[in-house]
């Protein structure tokens, strides 16, 4: 294990000395010397050849420099413009600008000169010396020629947007190894810079890519357990990021960076319930509702909604299972889902998908079974009920039928099951839709067990029914 590590960081050190300008400049200076050194006969021309070789030579070499980085720059304007400025950071640092630069100015200067060392006459044969000097510059020509290639491969690499996210990253665990956080968080900023814009241009592949490595970076930070902890600011950072990302895609329609960016929510929501710390698992709650509130709803794409329920009745159903902590935190998430189901009922968008993903999913199922011997049991059935009450104000009788044959398929406690009809039957009455209680009675009939404690619905009733008091024969007083 510890080799392994030694390895790593062995390669890492490697890795970061050869991408230094200073190892492509030695090494860049080696072959250029090697070249003046030994070079072979290869020109043997007179003094007239010679002179229009250099010639050539020093204006080619000059007019094909100045084009390529012309044509560069504007590549990297139309980069920056597209998805992040920084690649104006990244191409300056590229260490092959050191070499190639070296390369060609070596080059051309020894053109120039070697221009003024020729003094025969024309047609004379040149010296051995100028034969060898002539002979070094042309492989120099082809070294600059093969540099430049590799220059372009490496620059197109470069204005790749998931290259640029890489080299990002390298920045950010420089930061965090550093402890340095705030640069951390700009690094974060960034990359979702990237995928927002990767969303308005219908880039997808960019937008998953930068995703799915700010997942990878989230989830291997200190998970914050209090209020205060410095790296709990670069964990917020990470969910408005995802909420601001899923602003975007909705806005323009991106449907697959809109579902990863939801399941990233949900995996780092996950994550945070595993070390049972409630404060940062509350903020992805609290951004799920944003998202509806902000994004969703304004934007006419309720059926997300049903997605984001979804997602939060399964952080609720992993947090009930844990301490009372974790089972208030699965009760207020599910007020937070009562808010979104209310909303999106009234607004008339439900429809029967939208329905089952906010009332008969199998979560809902360990919700109850978390809490039904708690305190928390009252508010529970209060918060799931008052959905329903919403649901009954819209929905038709195939959609409550719907409803009744999941709820007889569940495997309930008997209490539960005699509440659970008797507040349906209230609430659709309670809402004038006498033909939703027709249905439910043929549907949930009533059954020969001995009367549940009423206790729960007594507390539950006044606030469920708008003010109006409980009665015993199980239906509110009118």
């Amino acid at each position: 294990m510890s080799m392994g590590i030694r390895g790593q960081s062995y390669a890492k050190h490697v890795r970061q000395v050869t991408s230094s300008w200073v190892f492509y400049l030695l090494v860049a200076a080696f072959v250029v010397g090697l070249v003046f050194v030994h070079p072979p006969l290869i020109f043997q021309g007179d003094t007239d050849t010679a002179r229009n070789y250099l010639n050539t030579i020093v204006s080619s070499l000059s007019t094909i420099l100045a084009l390529c980085i012309s044509i560069i720059l504007v590549a990297i304007q139309m980069t920056a413009g597209n998805y992040t400025h920084r690649v104006l950071d990244f191409f300056v640092r590229l260490p092959y600008n050191a070499s190639l630069f070296l390369v060609f100015l070596i080059t051309i200067m020894h053109s120039f000169l070697l221009m003024a060392k020729i003094r025969e006459p024309e047609r004379d044969p040149l010296t051995l010396p100028l034969q060898s000097e002539m002979s070094a510059d042309l492989i120099l020509v082809f070294i600059c020629f093969l540099s430049l290639l590799l220059y372009m491969y490496a620059v197109v690499q470069l204005l790749k947007p998931e290259r640029i996210i890489q080299l990002i990253l390298r920045e950010y665990d420089t930061a965090v190894r550093a402890s340095r956080w705030l640069s951390a968080l700009e690094n974060v900023e960034q990359i979702c810079d990237i995928v927002k814009r990767a969303a308005s241009v219908n880039d997808s592949l960019t937008g998953t890519y930068g995703l799915t490595k700010m997942q990878e970076i989230a989830a291997k930070l200190p998970v914050p357990v209090r209020e205060g902890e410095e790296v709990l600011a670069v964990h917020r950072s990470f969910l408005n990021q995802w909420g601001e990302i899923v602003g975007v895609t909705v806005k323009e329609k991106e449907t697959g960076i809109t579902y990863v960016a939801l399941d990233a929510l949900y995996e780092q929501g996950c994550l945070y319930l595993e070390s049972r710390s409630y404060v940062p698992a509350q903020e992805v709650v609290q951004m799920y509702r944003n998202i509806v509130f902000s994004h969703l709803l304004p934007e006419g794409q309720e059926y997300y909604a049903e997605t984001v329920a979804l997602r939060l009745y399964r952080l609720a159903a992993i947090a009930v299972q844990s301490t009372e902590r974790g089972q208030q935190f699965a009760v207020r998430t599910w007020e937070v889902i009562l808010a979104c189901g209310e909303n999106c009922f009234r607004l008339g968008k439900g429809y029967p998908t939208l329905f089952a993903g906010f009332l008969m999913v199998d979560e809902i199922c360990t919700l109850f079974e978390g809490v039904c011997d708690t305190a928390f049991y009252e508010r529970a059935l209060l918060t799931y009920f008052s959905l329903w009450k919403a649901f009954a104000a819209v929905a038709d009788r195939k959609d409550v039928a719907a409803w009744a044959r999941w709820w007889s398929q569940q495997q309930w406690p008997d209490a539960l099951r005699q509440h659970g009809r008797a507040l349906a039957m209230a609430l659709a009455k309670h809402q004038g839709r006498q033909e939703l209680v027709v249905t439910l009675r043929y549907l949930l009939p009533e059954t020969a067990d001995a009367p549940a404690d009423e206790t729960a619905l007594q507390t539950i009733w006044s606030t469920l029914f708008d003010g109006i008091p409980f009665a015993t024969n199980g239906m509110p007083k009118v």
